[in-house]
C-alpha cells in the first residue's frame, strides 16, 4: 500500500469523526502549512548534510511534498540515468 493511500484513509476517517466547522478549520490550517513549506523549499537551496539547518530543511521538505528528501534525490538520479 502506498503511504499516500494510507494518509488519505486516515484523513477521511478523521474528517468523518470531527464536526464540519472544525474539519474546515483543520483543512485550512493544513493547506496554509503545506503552501508555506512549498514556498520555503522552492526558494531555499538544500544545505549541506553537515549543516545544522539540513534537519530543518528536511522537515520543510517532508511537509511540502510528503516524501523523504533522500528518496526524492534517488528518484531524480534514476531519471537522469535513464534519460
Amino acid at each position: 500500500m502506498d503511504s499516500t493511500d494510507l494518509l488519505m484513509q486516515i484523513f477521511q476517517y478523521v474528517l468523518g469523526v470531527v464536526p464540519g466547522d472544525v474539519a474546515g478549520n483543520i483543512i485550512s490550517i493544513a493547506t496554509v502549512i503545506v503552501t508555506i513549506c512549498t514556498l520555503i523549499i522552492r526558494f531555499w537551496k538544500e544545505p549541506q548534510k553537515e549543516n545544522k539547518l539540513h534537519k530543518l530543511w528536511q522537515i520543510f521538505h517532508l511537509l511540502a511534498s510528503f516524501k523523504k528528501s533522500d528518496k526524492v534525490v534517488r528518484e531524480k538520479d534514476n531519471v537522469d540515468k535513464v534519460g
